[in-house]
């Protein structure tokens, strides 16, 4: 039979078993509990205790025997130290009300002697009553332990730069947010919690689901001030209070994908630096074989024009003339976009340079056909580069745009806008037009040199090339906006200068006079140095051929020439050579010294040219041209035969 001892009747005599040992039974039950016991009858004397009691109060042990009174046993507890005497003052209040048939009141806590008691006292069925003790000392440790780590965390979290969020899966509300996260998402409580939509949201959450974590998955999420931003969150899942909570991080990587980016504009823009090269040393070396063919093929063509030929012979001759042009065009072109640096580096005005780049295109022979609008920003600041290449970029530019529209039958408007990006130092041009514009699929080749989409004989895929060479070699960028299906929009962003030395376009040297005089061609191909002496004897001067340098070192010794025109690349000394010697010997000559040369892409031959700083021709050469060049230089000197 179990034994059950209640509190209720502490003096009930408990029924002996067959050997007379309830009572001890009894006795041992209640020692054998962890909490102490002390049970009181009816006039408040202490009639039974336990060894958990007696423990507990070591300072009142000597006096807890049956018999003790209530308020001897509560001055004794006091006086001794066992508790302080608020505590007491609660006991005896707790006695009174329980003698006079209230009910029970609520467990007193104190401490002494580092442990810390709770004291409950209850009423029994005969009068007395009961006073439970246990010692809490632990359960308060733990306790107050865990207020701390509470505390702690929440210091934590509270410091925390993380933007750390806890939302119910169910309707996405939020239950906690950082100070981080609130100055980021701000304290609103969207439907959709951080996330931009529900689409997204609902994403996240079938992924969270199954294992009850996300790491680093790149959404959209909504700021504080309601702009969209594209971040990466990690969340897990955990039970709060019954129900299914995602505690989640955001990581803002705007600037990352900003970053990115740009990393993929500069890797492009490295990659199409590396094809123009590795084509511009093709395309020079093809250049330079091509240039004294071409140049007899040119000018023998051109000066037939000026021939007294029948009619039918003239057209054919035309013909020749417009398909060896043709080719000198795209030779010179392919000269330009091999080069690596622009031909003079000089403060510019922009607003001049476009200024005369849009006159040309308006009023030259070929002249655009579509509306030009132009939009220029007042005061742009000045950039450091060659004038005549950065009218180019603007030329080629409006020029595609121009043939798009015509060729296609769409579009009636090109637009040019000019403006300072003064956070960056960048000038910003942006050609805009409302025609067919430039497929996405084909964004990423339109810089190709030789890529067109034009048909065969209509175009040579040079110009867009071109403009990606010159804007390169100004530290600047260029790039293509997106097809939206509005039309094509080209972006060229060049770096300002604070230099206030700014100039404008200058045009070719002025002719001044129609002074003639002995000239000096030095060449080692015949053909070419017949067809530059025919030219010049046409037009009025007394020409000297030599086959060498070594020659023509010769011929000066002996005669005097008002100009000496000189190839750079031949055999012996060559013209470089040629041209030192007569630096060292007769300056004064050395001075009347210019450059016939198809050679002009060389880091050599380039830095020689740059230092010499003489007038220079590239082949092939145009009669026009060279005529301009012999009439400018004896323009520039006195010093003539």
């Amino acid at each position: 039979m179990a034994v059950r001892f209640d509190p209720s009747v502490p003096d009930a005599p408990l029924a002996d078993t067959a050997d007379g040992r309830g009572s001890d039974i009894l006795d041992e039950v209640i020692d054998a509990l962890s909490e102490g016991l002390a049970v009181f009858n009816e006039d408040a004397m202490l009639i039974r205790l336990n060894a958990g009691f007696r423990a507990m109060n070591p300072q009142i042990a000597e006096l807890l025997q049956p018999g003790l009174s209530w308020d001897i046993l509560l001055r004794e507890w006091v006086g001794r130290g066992g508790m302080p005497p608020s505590a007491r003052e609660r006991l005896a209040w707790m006695e009174a009300r329980l003698a006079s048939g209230e009910p029970g009141t609520m467990p007193i806590e104190f401490e002494t002697s580092g442990h810390v008691f709770e004291v409950l006292m209850r009423a029994t069925a005969t009068g007395g009553f009961v006073l439970v003790q246990n010692d809490i000392t632990d359960r308060r440790s733990f306790e107050e332990t865990e207020r701390e780590a509470d505390m702690l965390l929440r210091q934590v979290l509270e410091a925390c730069p993380a933007n750390i969020v806890m939302t119910r899966v169910g309707d996405g509300e939020v239950i906690y947010r950082t100070p981080a996260a609130t100055e980021l998402l701000g304290t609103g409580k969207r439907p959709n919690g951080i996330f931009s939509s529900r689409e997204e949201r609902a994403d996240f959450i079938t992924a969270l689901l199954p294992d009850g974590r996300v790491d680093d998955m790149t959404v959209t999420g909504v700021k504080a001030d309601g702009t969209r931003f594209p971040c990466m969150i990690s969340a897990r899942l955990i039970d709060y209070r019954g129900e299914d909570v995602m505690v989640s991080t955001t990581v803002d990587i705007s600037k990352e994908v900003e970053l990115r980016r740009r990393l993929a504009e500069q890797r492009e823009q490295i990659f199409q630096a590396e094809k123009m090269s590795a084509l511009g040393e093709l395309l020079a070396g093809v250049a330079h074989e091509l240039n004294n063919p071409l140049s007899v093929v040119v000018g023998h063509a051109l000066m037939l024009r000026d021939e007294s030929i029948a009619p039918e012979t003239l057209r054919r001759v035309e013909k020749i003339s417009e398909a060896a042009e043709r080719c000198a065009k795209i030779v010179k072109s392919f000269l330009a976009m091999a080069r690596q640096q622009p031909a003079r580096l000089v403060p510019i005005d922009v607003n001049d340079t476009l200024e005369i780049a849009i006159d040309a295109l308006q009023n030259g022979a070929d002249g655009v056909t579509t509306p030009i609008e132009t939009d220029f920003a007042a005061d742009l600041p000045p950039i450091r580069g060659d004038a005549h290449q950065i009218a180019q970029i603007l030329i080629n530019l409006v020029t595609n745009a121009d043939q798009a529209i015509v060729e296609s039958g769409k579009g009636d408007q090109i637009r040019i806008t000019a403006r300072h990006d003064g956070g960056a130092d960048m000038l910003e041009i942006t050609v805009a037009d409302n025609g067919p514009g430039i497929p996405n699929a084909i964004q990423g080749r339109v810089f190709d040199p030789l890529f067109t989409t034009k048909p065969v004989g209509s175009g040579t895929g040079i110009g867009l090339a071109l403009c990606h060479r010159i804007v390169t070699a100004h530290s600047g960028q260029i790039r293509v906006m997106p097809d939206k299906g509005t039309g094509a929009v080209i972006v060229v962003r060049l770096p300002t200068t604070t230099d206030a030395d700014a100039g404008t376009v200058t045009g070719p040297a002025s002719i001044v006079g129609q002074s003639k005089g002995r000239v000096l061609v030095v060449d080692d191909e015949d053909d070419v140095s017949d067809l530059i002496r025919e030219i010049l004897v046409r037009d009025g001067f007394e020409v000297a051929v030599a086959g060498t340098a070594e020659a023509a070192l010769a011929m000066t010794d002996s005669q005097d020439f008002a100009l000496i025109l000189t190839d750079l690349n031949m055999p012996g000394m060559g013209g470089r050579g040629f041209y030192e010697t007569l630096l060292r010997n007769r300056p004064s000559l050395a001075r009347r010294v210019g450059f016939v040369t198809g050679d002009t892409m060389s880091p050599q031959a380039r830095g020689f040219l740059d230092g010499a700083g003489r007038p220079c021709l590239e082949k092939p050469i145009a009669p026009s041209e060279l005529r301009k060049l012999a009439q400018s230089m004896l323009g520039n000197h006195g010093d003539r035969a």
